[in-house]
C-alpha cells in the first residue's frame, strides 16, 4: 500500500458521494474535480467508488481506478477507513498489485484486522465493470463483478435484520 496521496473528501462527504452497503460508478473528470484521484495519475478512465457496513460503526470507503494500461484494463483501488464512528481515517492508501521500493508498505496483522472490522479485505478488485452506474454492493456481489466485499455485505444484511 502506498500512502503517499491522501483523497479530499471527509467522512460526511465520502457517504454523500457514496452510502453504506451501495456503489457509484462515476467519469475520470468528476473524480479528479472531487479530489479522489491523484493528480499525477493519468489515463483514469472512470471510477467504482463503494462503501461497506455503517456509518456508525467502522466503515470503508474504496475507490477503484479504472487506467487504461496499454490493451488492457488496470485496476488501483484506493481505500479510506473510519473507526466506530471517528470522524479522521486512520487507514489511507492506495493497494497496488505490485511491490515498489521506497513507495509502497505491506499491512500489518493490526491495519488487517481493522480493515476485516469494516466488513471487508484489501483484496477489492472487479471481474469486470458494473452495468450500471450505481447499485448495491449485493448487485456487484451476485453477478460476481466484485470481491473483496462478500464479508461486508453479511455484516451489514445481519445489521439491518437486528433492528
Amino acid at each position: 500500500m502506498s500512502r503517499n496521496f491522501k483523497a479530499k473528501p471527509d467522512k460526511d462527504m465520502w457517504a454523500t458521494i457514496c452510502p453504506p452497503m451501495e456503489y457509484r460508478v462515476i467519469t475520470g473528470e468528476k473524480a479528479y474535480e472531487l479530489g479522489i484521484v491523484p493528480a499525477g495519475m493519468t489515463g483514469v478512465n472512470s471510477v467504482a467508488i463503494g462503501a461497506s457496513g455503517s456509518t456508525a460503526d467502522t466503515i470503508m470507503y474504496f475507490a477503484n481506478y479504472f487506467r487504461i494500461d496499454k490493451t488492457e484494463i488496470d485496476q488501483e483501488p484506493y481505500i479510506e477507513l473510519y473507526e466506530s464512528g471517528l470522524t479522521q481515517s486512520s487507514i489511507y492508501g492506495i493497494l497496488h498489485h505490485a511491490d515498489f521500493s521506497g513507495r509502497t508498505e505491506t499491512l500489518d496483522n493490526s491495519q488487517l484486522l481493522k480493515i476485516a472490522a469494516s466488513g471487508s479485505t484489501t483484496d477489492i478488485q472487479f471481474t469486470a465493470k458494473p452495468d450500471k452506474n450505481e447499485g448495491t454492493l449485493n448487485e456487484l456481489r451476485s453477478q460476481n463483478k466484485i470481491f473483496g466485499f462478500d464479508y461486508a455485505y453479511g455484516q451489514g444484511m445481519k445489521k439491518k435484520d437486528d433492528k
